[in-house]
């Protein structure tokens, strides 16, 4: 037993996602001695997975260029993310110069997160087969004409429906894809970090664009702010291009240490298997520590050339997989078989869908008395979830991978993907807080300042949750990540729809008190969920992995 994490019944099984990160004893020493590893205070730390000697490997990148890659990719979505939701406060003021009802402006917002969930299924096979270049660089501009379509006519409400619903379609991938970029280009060991920008990216791009669309629309009108969007996407769109390279790259899966996915296809492979027992730690690192010709059956990776940077800014590098398109499209929902996806998917859902829900009530709870905000002061109140939002990934992000090196040491160098899950707790405890604050502050018509605060600490309650449950599908299963987080996406899209589409006659029929006190608690499970898989994760892992239904589902749908 591992600091709490329950061993399998036979520890001699290889289990995806536990990784020796550090020798301990003189047989991990001796196994992990010839493989490459980290620099400075990381020097004794194991680089998982474990770069090629490719000059054009995405491991090998240097720092700087790794990092301007995350940032401007982390910034793409929070860009994304920020527009794609940032005239809710104004929703009542844009329903009385449209002439139309509350309720349907915001279930213009709740259709472009449908459409984003639907556009991250229909991306992501695209993205596997062909990379994640094209897919980026071309759902950019396409996202750019969608909200072309609104400035046509802006006070068509079938006009701001369909564009709304074109922009969340093109603009998912912008979103989702940054995290499996994560996967492509920094170790285990440094993840944490990263997801963390990328969450906050999309959390606070969605809190600080709400504030400043909100301000635009009172000073100039809600159709400055679709042109302003179109101005600041366009030149996006052209740094996109002409910076951000290809992430995606097929090293030799002798390489993928972190992934130890063996499983095979035929009787004779299992029977080896089965004969010969092998250790998912020692066996497989000693397999890439003594052999690394780049892909598999091509030329070796140390004699490849250093890309230029016009070779670089090539859109089409061939196909990186030969799985149908057509077949492909169920391959997120395959993921749904692992239990980080399953994970991960209800509490980045719970956590978006909620409180994209709750800032569309805003309008309705703010500018209605004791209240009478105007809509630049509604706006504001978004500063909260903002702030929320920069803790709740900031402060988590660091400590998770603090705790990955940390907790490994003191497992025998060993580290598991639950280790992260520790984080849960706050999580928890925040959520119920945030939510059941904000209903009882509403419900009482308390000072301002109360229900604005109990809406930030959810924010943060809801961050830390799917931060973690993030990370945790990236450390199981970074094999299929691509999917995972397209599926994630989905069931965000799929959940915020529902919320956004009957939060304002919800609350008008039941109440805040019965509404964000259900809220808090579904929001609850998913830290419950955590704790379970705190627990039985490795074991559940293991399951899975030699699960011949879940094996033959996702080889079915092209993951293997």
């Amino acid at each position: 037993m591992g600091l709490g994490v329950l061993e399998p019944k036979d520890r001699s099984k290889d289990v995806p996602g536990t990784v020796q990160l550090e020798g301990e004893d003189d047989v991990t020493i001796q196994a992990t001695a010839n493989l490459k590893h980290g620099t400075g205070r990381h020097k004794d730390v194991v680089l998982a997975p474990q770069p090629s000697d490719s000059p054009n490997d995405p491991l090998n990148w240097s720092r700087s260029k790794k990092l301007y890659v995350s940032y401007l990719l982390s910034f793409g979505a929070a860009l994304a993310s920020g527009i794609s939701q940032f005239l809710n406060p104004a929703a009542t003021s844009m329903a009385k110069t449209i002439g139309t009802s509350v309720t349907n402006m915001t279930r213009s917002a709740s259709i472009t997160t449908l459409c984003l969930g639907i556009g991250a299924i229909l991306s992501a096979p695209i993205a596997r087969i062909y990379g994640k270049r094209p897919v980026l660089v071309v759902s950019t501009i396409l996202s750019i004409i969608s909200y072309s379509l609104i400035l046509a006519h802006p006070k068509n409400m079938n006009y701001i429906y369909a564009g709304r619903a074109f922009f969340g379609l093109f603009s998912a991938p912008i979103e989702y894809l940054v995290s499996s970029s994560v996967g492509d280009v920094f170790f285990v060991h440094q993840r944490g970090f990263h997801l963390a920008i990328w969450h906050v990216s999309l959390s606070a791009g969605n809190s600080i664009g709400q504030v400043i669309g909100a301000q635009i629309v009172a000073h100039q009108s809600y159709v400055w702010a679709y042109r302003y969007a179109v101005i600041i996407t366009s030149v996006y769109a052209v740094v996109l291009f002409f910076v951000v390279p290809e992430t995606a790259y097929n090293r030799s899966k002798r390489l993928e240490i972190d992934i130890n996915d063996d499983s095979s296809t035929d009787e004779e492979s299992r029977e080896k298997q089965t004969a010969v027992p092998s250790s998912a730690v020692v066996g497989k690192q000693e397999e890439a520590a003594s052999s690394d010709t780049g892909e598999e059956g091509g030329v070796p990776a140390s004699t490849e050339q250093p890309e230029t940077y016009v070779q670089s800014l090539r859109l089409y590098r061939g196909r990186f997989s030969h799985e149908s398109y057509i077949r492909s499209i169920f391959s997120p929902f395959a993921t749904l078989l692992l239990p980080g996806v399953a994970w991960a998917s209800y509490c980045y859902a719970c956590t978006v869908a909620f409180s994209i829900a709750t800032s569309l009530s805003l309008s309705s709870i703010f500018g209605a008395t004791p209240y009478n905000f105007s809509t630049g002061a509604i706006g504001l109140t978004v500063l909260s979830p903002f702030v929320g939002d920069i803790i709740g990934n900031l402060v988590p992000g660091p400590i998770t991978d603090w705790l990955a090196v940390k907790l490994s040491r003191r497992n025998n160098g060993v580290y598991e993907p639950e280790f992260r899950i520790i984080l849960c707790i706050p999580a928890f405890l925040a959520n119920l807080a945030g939510y059941w604050g904000f209903g009882l502050a509403i419900h009482n018509k308390i000072h301002w300042f109360a229900p604005v605060f109990f809406f930030g600490l959810s924010a943060f309650g809801g961050q830390v949750l799917s931060l973690v449950s993030n990370a945790y599908l990236l450390d199981c299963h970074r094999q299929y990540s691509r999917d995972g987080y397209a599926v994630v996406s989905f069931f965000k899209g799929v959940l915020t729809f529902a919320a956004g589409f009957f939060i304002h006659d919800w609350l008008v029929k039941s109440g805040p008190v019965q509404v964000f006190f259900l809220i808090g608690m579904i929001n609850a499970v998913g830290g419950v969920w955590g704790f379970f898989l705190y627990f039985y994760g490795k074991r559940l892992r293991l399951a899975v992995h030699e699960s011949t239904f879940v094996n033959n589902t996702l080889r079915w749908a092209g993951n293997k």
